[in-house]
């Protein structure tokens, strides 16, 4: 008992130190707005990028789209000058950002949009948002960004988590208190061996590149993050369409007088139709008839018998060679739509 006193006053002592040193050291007001504090920085270089090469059709993605998709053999394919907007990492929210804030505000705006996306993803609004996946967020991301906010992390948080947000800077600021640790954590030991920051960061991408990864754990480590997709919740298109960023992306995209083309991928994990779960099969239905509605062009790759196992890579990757016969696909596909 005595044990268990003397660490709830340690406890104590660092909750009270912590609630007066972390506003001054993040310059953060207690009580605080719910969800994390965005800066002011939106990066504009995909907007000049878009305008200078006077793309008309823009594909937006992650790692996936990189490298499945070869937009210089795409614009061939299709005579149409197409930009890639691949962001590795990145999911609906990140995806709902480039509508809204590089699209949608360009001053030149392209004729068509590709989102290319996998099963559940397009209704996820908390996928990829924490933790590494936040700077992808808060680059694209302004103050104002009230929706993203309010869709992306306080709709995920219960009443206990919304209190404490606002109430405990050790829970409100664990963000940045995390990335100042994890800062640390890092660079301190190897500089006191003469190793820099950007040393420290050339070595850690020679020695974590994913050729340097046990394939089989690399694919173990894929399956357990995408699981979050998978839930029964997730699967609910009809719940889980007006919490999503999609109505804000067609909305956009019809405002902007652009053609929104979603295009679903293929993944060894569900290689064909029979392999498809009856719940997964009644999401994608939902979504197509969702998207019929609103005059949105969904394409669908999933179970095309073109794309054998040995294109990819891993079980989501294309390899080189696979991805000279998806984007000849793709371009077979988009050409009727592009060139009516």
């Amino acid at each position: 008992m005595r044990a268990f006193f003397r660490y709830l006053l340690v406890f104590g002592a660092v909750l009270l130190i912590t609630t007066w040193v972390i506003p001054q050291r993040y310059d953060v007001v207690y009580p605080k707005k719910l969800g994390p504090k965005l800066d002011q920085f939106v990066r504009k270089q995909y907007q000049e990028e878009i305008v200078q090469q006077k793309s008309d059709l823009v594909l937006i993605g992650d790692s996936v789209l990189l490298l499945s998709v070869d937009a210089a053999q795409l614009s061939t394919s299709i005579g149409k000058q197409s930009y890639s907007l691949a962001i590795p990492g990145s999911a609906s929210a990140v995806w709902y950002l480039v509508m809204k804030n590089i699209v949608a505000s360009s001053p030149r705006k392209p004729a068509q949009v590709v989102i290319v996306f996998r099963d559940t993803i397009l209704t996820a609004p908390g996928y990829r948002v924490n933790g590494k996946y936040f700077n992808l967020v808060d680059e694209l991301a302004s103050p104002d960004d009230t929706v993203l906010v309010d869709k992306a992390f306080i709709q995920q948080m219960n009443p206990l988590e919304k209190w404490a947000d606002r109430y405990l800077p050790l829970y409100g600021s664990r963000l940045r208190l995390r990335e100042t640790v994890d800062y640390y954590i890092r660079y301190t030991l190897p500089g006191l061996v003469g190793c820099s920051k950007q040393c420290n960061d050339d070595a850690n991408i020679a020695v974590f590149q994913d050729l340097n990864l046990d394939a089989n754990l690399l694919v173990e480590a894929i399956a357990t993050a995408e699981s979050y997709l998978y839930t029964p919740e997730r699967l609910d298109f009809a719940k889980q369409l007006p919490q999503s960023f999609l109505p804000e992306i067609v909305e956009l995209a019809r405002q902007n007088n652009i053609q929104l083309i979603l295009v679903r991928t293929k993944h060894l994990n569900d290689p064909s139709a029979a392999t498809e779960d009856a719940s997964l099969q009644a999401y994608i239905t939902a979504l197509k008839q969702y998207a019929s509605q609103n005059k949105v062009i969904v394409l669908d790759f999933a179970h095309d018998d073109r794309l054998t196992s040995d294109l990819f890579t891993d079980s989501h990757h294309l390899s080189p060679r696979g991805a000279v016969i998806f984007t000849g696909m793709l371009a077979e596909a988009l050409n009727p739509i592009v060139n009516p």
